[in-house]
């Protein structure tokens, strides 16, 4: 994965921001997780395995970049971070950030009293960047984007492709050679 997005909810009735958003530190960890009827308040216990910081420092959201109008909106402004590899068991997105310039806005979310929520999906949230525990929030629509990883038959093509190309240019230069050589000697 290489970075994120989230959306308006359906009822915004306007782009955001009407003015550019800075946020001094907008930090992003990421890891495997508990299943979501396991989460934790307590945010450390649900953090399985290495926890990896994928991104650091200010974030500047552009004026005008999470469109309205739609039904689900459109998904705005993309977060990238550093490549983080996803093995498909459950996700845990830990989101730590300062205060913030601007105004705020709420992104699409599910309630609490949605089907799957607790079972496919939870939430927890806390008003403080250091904190370690907090509140049952909503879930927040999230999308990821994932670089593409080429597959082994792929990489096994262009690796051959090179030795190929390589072999091939070896022969052209002998074949040069031999003419030279052949001309030299007539």
């Amino acid at each position: 994965m290489t970075g994120l997005e989230w959306r308006l909810p359906s009822s915004a009735t306007g782009p955001w921001p009407a003015a550019e958003v800075s946020f001094t530190a907008f930090d992003i960890y990421l890891s495997g997780s508990v299943d979501p009827a396991d989460r934790s308040l307590t945010f450390a216990n649900n953090i399985v395995g290495p926890q990896t910081q994928v991104r650091s420092g200010a974030l500047v959201i552009p004026v005008d970049s999470f469109p309205s109008g739609g039904s689900p909106n459109d998904f705005g402004f993309f977060i990238g971070f550093n490549p983080y590899l996803y093995s498909g068991s459950n996700l845990l997105l830990e989101l730590r950030h300062t205060g913030f310039t601007g105004t705020s806005r709420s992104v699409d979310a599910i309630g609490t009293a949605i089907p799957g929520y607790g079972t496919l999906f939870s939430a927890a949230w806390t008003g403080s960047y250091a904190g370690l525990s907090g509140s049952q929030g909503n879930f927040s629509v999230t999308r990821f984007t994932a670089a593409p990883i080429p597959e082994p038959g792929s990489i096994l093509l262009l690796a051959t492709g090179s030795v190929v190309g390589a072999w091939g240019l070896r022969s052209v230069r002998r074949i040069r050679r031999k003419r030279r050589s052949a001309k030299k000697v007539a």
